[in-house]
């Protein structure tokens, strides 16, 4: 058995224009639904659309083949945002993985990882820009 804590820092949030600004290394990203928050009017993150990685979280953001499906799926008025956790090459599908199995994304529709988590059993500590995601959860293996 072997448990692991996972403790990503998630940094963000940038738009799809400000990609060139998220952190060039190795990590998980996050894609949301932004828009604008009744109460304070200021835009804000409203769901968790997509997660992924990528030995370049920025490469893997900037060239990733679903942008047009992300942005299809707005309402008039709502953006498209992303958030980086930076994770080491040994780590980064484990974390992706308990990502997708706990929060279910409705982009991860097809991901082998949203019904089974083949790791061994995992926490998961995110801080940072962590809207909408989780703060503290727990996957175990399913295979």
């Amino acid at each position: 058995m072997s448990e692991q804590l996972l403790s990503p820092k998630m940094l963000g949030y940038w738009t799809r224009d400000q990609l060139h600004d998220a952190p060039d290394e190795s990590g998980i990203y996050c894609v949301f639904r932004a828009a604008k928050d009744p109460e304070t009017s200021e835009m804000d993150v409203q769901e968790l659309l997509y997660v992924g990685e990528h030995r370049s979280a920025r490469y893997g953001l900037e060239h990733h083949e679903d942008h047009d499906q992300w942005e299809a799926f707005l309402q008039p008025g709502e953006e498209v945002w992303y958030a980086v956790g930076l994770a080491g090459h040994a780590n980064r599908e484990r974390l992706a993985a308990a990502m997708i199995n706990a929060h279910k994304p409705r982009f991860n529709n097809h991901s082998e990882y949203r019904d089974r988590f083949p790791f061994d059993e995992t926490t998961v500590h995110i801080y940072g820009k962590k809207h909408k995601l989780q703060s503290i959860f727990t996957v175990e293996r399913q295979d």
